[in-house]
């Protein structure tokens, strides 16, 4: 199969990436910048509270983590049904994937609900679970770090690299795979979680260096959870800009 026909037989007007952010940079550069700096300011000034009610088992962060890629997942889904997606499997493979992903993600977050229903973790499973939950992550580091490697590259590669390529050759945002290409509204959560993960690798490099992050791995998927959602919204403007494009194409 050619380069060409990747996406499926794709009309020009839905590969173009629409030329403006699909999103005021209120939602995708300030408040998740101003997000990082209140969970720095919080860490360090109130390190109680932060823990209790931030960073806990049950805190605002690991709500997040199931709340966003639960988003993520309806976002996904309601894109699989789009009349867009007709005759381009390979399209709908990639979002299928993306809702597979989502839903995982959402569940193991949740221990597939036991974080909130506290029901017991059957002996069986109790002695294969470093935690002893009734989630997959804990199980194997193939269900958890590598997965996690995985996405951590993703983000870098398609949210931080792509992006800033792009702005120096443009004919990406005009290749047959722009359509699936992270926009430029993804950097910045992208930027966000590479930066809370290397200030923590940064402490353990040098001795003596100063923790900006407490838990900085949570933090760090706070953002690759909100690069996921931005970047199916995205999608999705981009689907429904085509669709306009088209009609108002064929009315003429």
């Amino acid at each position: 199969m050619s380069a060409a026909n990747v996406l499926g037989p794709v009309p020009l007007p839905l590969v173009r990436a629409p030329p403006k952010a699909p999103l005021s940079a209120l939602w995708w550069l300030w408040l998740p910048l101003a997000g990082a700096v209140a969970l720095l300011i919080l860490a360090k000034l109130f390190p109680a509270g932060y823990e209790a009610w931030i960073a806990a088992e049950l805190g605002v962060l690991e709500l997040v983590h199931v709340i966003i890629p639960l988003a993520s997942l309806l976002l996904a889904l309601g894109m699989l049904i789009m009349p867009e997606l007709r005759g381009r499997w390979l399209l709908r493979l990639w979002l299928a994937l993306a809702a597979l992903g989502t839903l995982y993600v959402a569940g193991e977050e949740a221990s597939w609900g036991q974080q909130y229903f506290q029901w017991a973790t059957p002996e069986i499973w109790h002695a294969v679970n470093d935690q002893g939950e009734t989630n997959l992550h804990n199980t194997s580091s193939w269900l958890d770090q590598k997965p996690r490697a995985i996405l951590e590259l993703g983000v870098f590669a398609g949210g931080i690299l792509i992006p800033l390529a792009a702005l120096r050759w443009p004919w990406i945002r005009r290749s047959r795979p722009a359509i699936i290409l992270p926009p430029m509204i993804c950097l910045p959560s992208a930027l966000i979680a590479e930066f809370a993960r290397m200030s923590e690798r940064a402490l353990d490099a040098f001795a003596g260096g100063v923790q900006l992050y407490y838990r900085a791995s949570e933090v760090q998927e706070t953002y690759f959870y909100l690069f996921i959602l931005l970047y199916l919204i995205a999608l999705r403007r981009r689907l429904l800009a085509a669709r306009t494009r088209v009609s108002d194409s064929e009315a003429k």
